[in-house]
């Protein structure tokens, strides 16, 4: 995390895991970047990105990788 003054930014990796009733356990991770700006005493997100790895021979997102 970067502090300047009003402004802050976080990155990171986000795991989720998720099932229903009827699927095992889904698993699966992204990288995220978040831009925070302190107003009026408080920080509040301004801004959010989430990005996941693309196959670069097909182009499609690649869900079922791991760090």
């Amino acid at each position: 995390m970067i502090v300047r003054d009003d402004i802050a930014i976080a990155w990171g990796l986000n795991r989720m895991r998720y099932r229903s009733a009827s699927a095992p356990v889904v698993e699966n991770w992204s990288r995220s970047t978040r831009v925070f700006q302190k107003k009026d005493g408080q920080w509040k997100m301004i801004h959010q990105h989430l990005s996941v790895p693309a196959d670069p021979k097909t182009g499609h997102a690649r869900f079922d990788l791991k760090p």
